[in-house]
């Protein structure tokens, strides 16, 4: 709490527009992220103003610890290729410091979060690390850098050489008496004596490290034991011990932003499940670890992509742009040679002429300029503003998919921990919870399907398909007792494109067709079909439950909206019931 307080009143002098000095910088920098009791995403944005604040004093060593400090909150969200980039660059500015010290501990560090990307890569890190420390006698970095090390001779199955690292780097903290690191070196000595079938000595271990983070406040550390406890009970097949303690650990990573730890929480829950052969709770949090893991590796890949694209297309406008400059400067010297030839001739054959003709050609050559400078400005008057359109496009989409989906991917966890604190006390407002979580899933879903569509020109028939299918696996999910299915006849063409409202309509006008059959049919099966006929593209959707009346049926929003939909995109569509109910919206196709 105290270093929260700490946080809290550097970054209200921040928000008073008061001019951060060195030592403020330093104080900042000097505190552990691992025992921050605020979210990563406020960690960020804070050491992020921090290396702002020590760039603009050309300050090296608040520049470097800024830059480590990031690397350290990013490998926390999983986030592994943003940690690596900046712990280089605080490697880069320690080394024009001059801070050899600070230079081995991030070497090390390097090596560490590169441990599950690539073995070889971080062990020549993390011994270039314990070179450095070794050398210069830098006592409390090697206690670090040799209990790291026994993490990567671990994951290896180096179990005597982990055990080594872990009791040198135990031996050096005890000596130095620093305290912080006592719970490391607890916390991984008992990991290897577990390893090895000492399960006893393990647990006695992980509780001499709690008993230290509990007095730290380090809510990540308590995270960690709790999971590395579960895995003590879980390798001695006790199972209900370890799902207990996967379930302390889960609620506390979450709120820490930790989403490794979150994800590898629930694998484990789901394989303590299986042993007990509860087949229901295993498939429940293993598909909570798939769809956690899928987040995290999609959002990142959604943000480089969006990224590169940016860069690209200005890239292209900018080449396009200096391309048009350099016609129009060669147009002009080709025409401004074209005079001198036209003057020297006629002036040859006889000056009054000459004087005529000039000036008649003068007067003709300054309109035409006039009118070429207009279309000129004309087009690239069009062109910025097709440019600025195409900013405002790309940051709205940016917007709605950094602001508002990470706002309600908070409030969606947030609901999620709320129900999972009250679902015994009260059964009733948890279940309302749950449905609001649910909603707003939902909502997240759309939202992504908004943003999909607005970063895109073009929208391919295979895009669209995958679309349509991950529409229909969540339909599944949530209605197991309904068989959905999508069929697409083998002659249409996969190269198809459509513009990116023609693929964004369909895909609203299909989801509210299956939604409507869903909630109203009572069929058993909802089918999409997708073919092509005289030269028209079909999406047909169908069900085999009680059907409508038609009168009633049109006073609904859905159809409306459905029918709006088709009208902005000139596409045609058919709704009839008889028996079933099929809904069929087609188009022309060239």
């Amino acid at each position: 709490m105290k270093q929260l307080r700490g946080i809290i009143v550097l970054l209200l002098s921040i928000s008073l527009g008061n001019a951060q000095t060195k030592q403020e910088i330093d104080s900042l920098n000097n505190r552990l992220v691992q025992n921050a009791s605020i979210t990563t995403d406020s960690l960020l944005s804070i050491y992020t103003t921090n290396l702002r604040n020590a760039e603009k004093l050309s300050y090296e060593k608040g520049i470097a610890n800024s830059y480590q400090q990031l690397a350290v909150i990013h490998t926390y969200r999983g986030e592994y290729e943003k940690s690596t980039a900046n712990m280089l660059e605080a490697i880069r500015h320690y080394e024009k410091a001059d801070m050899p010290k600070d230079v081995a501990y991030a070497y090390g560090e390097l090596g560490y979060g590169m441990k599950r990307r690539d073995m070889d890569k971080a062990q020549y890190y993390m011994n270039k690390g314990i070179k450095l420390a070794r050398k210069q006698e830098f006592l409390n970095t090697l206690s670090r850098l040799y209990n790291n090390y026994g993490v990567l001779k671990e994951m290896q199955e180096q179990l005597d050489s982990a055990q080594y690292f872990y009791e040198e780097g135990l031996k050096l903290v005890e000596q130095l008496k620093f305290e912080e690191g006592l719970p490391y070196s607890y916390s991984n000595l008992a990991g290897v004596y577990s390893l090895k079938g000492n399960h006893q000595k393990a647990i006695e271990f992980f509780e001499k490290s709690m008993e230290i983070r509990q007095e730290l406040d380090d809510q990540k550390g308590l995270a960690e034991n709790y999971t590395q406890i579960g895995e003590v009970y879980l390798a001695q097949n006790r199972n209900e011990q370890a799902i207990n303690f996967f379930q302390k650990s889960v609620p506390i990573a979450r709120k820490e932003d930790y989403r490794f730890l979150v994800q590898y929480n629930y694998e484990k829950l789901a394989e303590a499940f299986k042993n007990l052969k509860n087949t229901d709770s295993s498939l429940f949090y293993f598909e909570k670890y798939s769809q956690y893991k899928d987040s995290i590796s999609g959002l990142e890949v959604q943000k480089k992509l969006a990224e590169l694209n940016v860069e690209f297309e200005t890239e292209q406008k900018e080449n396009e742009l200096l391309r048009n400059r350099a016609e129009l400067l060669q147009q002009e010297k080709d025409l401004r040679k074209k005079e001198i030839i036209i003057f020297s001739v006629v002036a040859l054959l006889v000056v009054l002429a000459a004087f005529s003709y000039l000036y008649m050609r003068q007067q003709k050559l300054k309109r035409e300029q006039l009118e070429k400078e207009k279309e000129l400005e004309v087009a690239l008057a069009r062109i910025e503003t097709q440019n600025r359109l195409e900013e405002q496009r790309i940051r709205i989409s940016r917007d709605l998919h950094d602001n508002i989906g990470s706002q309600l991917t908070f409030i969606m966890s947030s609901l999620d921990n709320l129900r999972f604190k009250l679902k015994d006390e009260e059964p009733e407002i948890s279940e309302k919870l749950k449905q609001t979580s649910i909603f707003t899933s939902q909502t997240i879903n759309d939202l992504r399907d908004t943003v999909w569509a607005m970063n895109k020109e073009s929208i391919s028939f295979e895009e669209l398909k995958q679309r349509l299918m991950n529409l229909l696996d969540q339909a599944r999910e949530m209605n197991p007792e309904i068989y959905y299915s999508l069929r697409t006849d083998s002659n249409i063409d996969p190269e198809r494109t459509f513009t990116a409202l023609e693929g964004i309509n369909f895909f609203r006008i299909i989801q509210e067709a299956v939604n409507n059959a869903t909630k109203y049919s009572k069929g058993e099966n909802i089918d999409v079909h997708i073919f092509e006929k005289k030269q028209k593209i079909f999406f047909q959707v169908s069900d085999d439950g009680v059907g409508f009346v038609e009168s009633k049926i049109k006073k609904g929003n859905g159809l409306r909206n459905m029918q709006k939909r088709a009208e902005l995109i000139a596409a045609d569509i058919n709704i009839s019931s008889n028996g079933n109910t099929n809904i069929v919206v087609s188009k022309k196709i060239s």
